[in-house]
């Protein structure tokens, strides 16, 4: 198609074809088979053709290669589509730089819908991917300084702190190397240096001795300033002090240079970040800005590392007397209202099921013995006296658990599982779930019901022993509990924490399933 297929066989035409040579946006027309056949003077100035050699061009030519294959499936899809689309790639100009268009295409048909030829229209969107890019680059530089702050915060380990911060300023300012000298605090009030490397090997720095507040260092270490230099070897401050005058043999290059001072809340000098890299002018007055922002953020890491740690030291002992003490009232007051409920179950049931008050007496004080005998089991999280006499087994502690809790043994309860070996601190965390278990399946459950049955199977996989509770013939459970007590909370911590496992509940409308996966080592200790 030549500058004649558009020319103007009407006024409306002629407007037409002098609308689409005139327009400030690079506009063509293809054949039906998506050949260039006619390019306005914006699109062949842009490409470097003439408009008799418009037909001519190879469409290929003037994309990038690496974008090629892409743009040309684009583009069969929508010549097969035969619908408008847009697409975005680069296209080689007469100066050969690639430049990114936005390019949008028409189709235009005949009175019977067939597709005649294609009009497109290329807009240069490359100065908005260079805003684009710097923007995405802006918003990378916020996340890391975002997420370096919440990191800090939450980073107590002075080590991994420093270490944190160090490999961020590397990243932030796109340093070769960086590394972060930080004095320690002793004990007996003393205090010695340590560093953290980021970028190159630690052994880059082994070897030569730690920094000294020569006229280049110390603004960093007295805390009066910031030190940036486009050429640090060119500065009046370098190469003033011996033995080295400059850098020593062997020194990694560096030519551009920033430091920066930490500050306590306090003014105490904690340490100073320093950052170098082989060529010059590579920091800029942004990277400053960074720099600082990174190192207020390291001084507050590090006042809070150690006012943790001085914390630590101090109310260790006393913090860990009082948790227990709240965990054994909270405990003591939990038990206390679950053994007046299972007193009141108990006399209910025995008063079910005995004939006389003789039978009542005798049979209710044998549950209340039972009863006793299973809480012998938990009484070390109590008091921490008889501990080693602690072994046992899954099977012997389920059944004197759960003895208090049924009137008939054989039709009741049914336990089925391999012999498992149970340790002193096992048997404790293992007789806090079974009793709760037991004491909400009494309270609420099938044992609520004299003929509710409750049956415990349990099987080894692997260094794990898996234990099923499933509960029959209780009340019918309408819909989950809508508030978990601190017998089931206290059942949650026994499992995972001291055993190493997880429960979990599935609340059949029959009867809850409960299933306990414990590790075997825990509860054998």
């Amino acid at each position: 198609m030549s500058a004649a297929a558009i020319s103007p066989a009407v006024p409306f035409q002629a407007d037409f074809a002098a609308m689409a040579e005139n327009l400030p946006e690079m506009a063509w027309i293809a054949s039906p088979s998506g050949r260039i056949a006619w390019a306005n003077r914006r699109w062949r100035d842009y490409v470097g053709t003439s408009l008799d050699k418009v037909g001519e061009t190879k469409w290929e030519s003037i994309h990038d290669p690496a974008h090629l294959p892409r743009v040309a499936a684009g583009w069969a899809d929508v010549l097969r589509a035969g619908e408008p689309a847009e697409m975005t790639f680069p296209l080689r100009g007469a100066d050969g730089i690639y430049r990114t268009f936005l390019t949008r295409v028409q189709p235009l048909r005949d009175e019977s819908g067939v597709i005649t030829c294609w009009f497109g229209i290329n807009t240069n969107v490359a100065e908005l991917d260079s805003t684009a890019i710097e923007l995405q680059q802006q918003k990378r530089l916020l996340e890391i300084l975002n997420r370096t702050a919440a990191s800090v915060a939450a980073e107590l380990n002075l080590e991994r702190l420093v270490q944190m911060v160090t490999d961020v300023g590397v990243s932030l300012i796109g340093a070769q190397f960086g590394a972060f000298l930080y004095n320690i605090q002793t004990r007996d009030g003393g205090a010695y240096q340590l560093y953290t490397v980021s970028g190159v090997p630690r052994e880059h720095f082994n070897k030569f001795p730690m920094p000294r507040p020569t006229a280049v260092f110390a603004p960093t270490f007295h805390g009066t300033g910031i030190v940036r230099s486009d050429d640090i070897t060119k500065d009046p401050r370098y190469g003033k002090n011996a033995p080295f005058k400059g850098m020593p043999e062997g020194h990694l290059p560096v030519r551009s240079y920033l430091a920066a001072p930490v500050i306590s809340r306090s003014g105490e000098v904690l340490g100073g970040l320093l950052f170098g890299h082989p060529d010059a002018g590579v920091f800029d007055a942004s990277d400053e800005q960074l720099i600082v922002g990174v190192a207020a953020q390291a001084a507050i890491g590090i006042d809070n590392s150690r006012l943790y740690e001085r914390a630590q030291r101090e109310i260790e002992e006393r913090k860990q007397a009082e948790e227990g003490r709240l965990v054994i009232l909270r405990e003591l007051n939990h038990r206390v209202k679950n053994l007046f409920a299972i007193a009141v179950g108990m006399v209910t049931m025995t008063a079910r099921t005995s004939g006389t008050t003789e039978i009542m007496a005798q049979t209710l004080s044998g549950r209340l013995r039972a009863l006793a005998h299973a809480h012998q089991l938990i009484r070390p999280t109590i008091a921490s006296e008889d501990q080693k006499a602690m072994h046992t087994t899954v099977a012997v502690m389920a059944d004197r658990i759960l003895a208090p809790h049924v009137s008939n043994r054989e039709l009741q309860l049914g336990l089925e599982g391999p012999e498992v070996s149970v340790g002193p601190n096992g048997a404790t965390s293992l007789a806090l779930v079974l009793h709760e278990l037991a004491t909400n399946a009494a309270k609420y459950g099938a044992l609520s019901e004299s003929k509710g049955q409750v049956s415990l199977a349990w099987r080894i996989e692997g260094r794990a022993m898996v234990l099923n509770w499933v509960e029959r013939g209780g009340p019918a459970i309408e819909q989950p509990p809508q508030r978990k007590g601190f017998g089931a909370d206290l059942a949650q911590m026994s499992a995972k924490g001291q055993l190493g496992g997880t429960i979990d509940y599935a609340w059949n409308p029959l009867g809850v399933e409960i299933e306990l996966r414990v590790s075997l080592d825990r509860l054998a200790n």
